[in-house]
């Protein structure tokens, strides 16, 4: 119960609990995480999103994917990092709106949202993201619109490795 208390708290300021060098004191700052326990914790960070924009999820897609170039003493077969897409039904007129509610919330939880003005705003598609977050525990959430009535989110872990051991 108390952890669960914990989780949730971290959560609302945007942190879940999963950065920092491993426990086994080999340096290797790539934490160990169970892929279902990613990608649970992906879906968390979404629906908090949507939640804080008062919006639904819609039409979610969560992948494993690789971590091509990660420096870590973890072979590259246990190195993954987990994604989920998700549609948010924003029309463009409620945009601004939504957005300010994100950066006001995330601002208030201590974080740094970035906008599309910013150079440094990409997602991990080819083209700029509208909004972007890097949170405290090694997720990224990043929003771009893709139509009149759709923006695009999408949620992803730090590189992690995999172990079917508990989460930490």
């Amino acid at each position: 119960m108390i952890r669960r208390m914990v989780l949730a708290g971290a959560l609302l300021a945007g942190a879940g609990g999963c950065s920092g060098p491993d426990a086994g004191g080999g340096g290797d700052p790539t934490p160990d995480l169970p892929p279902a326990t990613a990608q649970q914790r992906v879906r968390e960070h979404a629906d908090r999103v949507a939640a804080i924009a008062r919006i639904p999820l819609d039409a979610p897609e969560e992948e494993r994917l690789t971590c091509p170039g990660q420096i870590s003493d973890f072979p590259d077969d246990e190195l993954y990092r987990m994604q989920g897409t998700y549609r948010l039904p924003i029309a463009a007129a409620e945009e601004k709106a939504t957005y300010a509610r994100l950066t006001g919330h995330w601002k208030a939880a201590g974080l740094t949202p970035r906008t599309g003005d910013d150079p440094w705003v990409k997602g991990p598609w080819a083209g700029p993201a509208d909004l972007k977050i890097d949170l405290l525990d090694g997720h990224t959430v990043a929003l771009a619109r893709t139509t009149d009535t759709t923006v695009r989110m999408i949620v992803w872990t730090q590189c992690l490795h995999e172990t079917d051991q508990g989460a930490a």
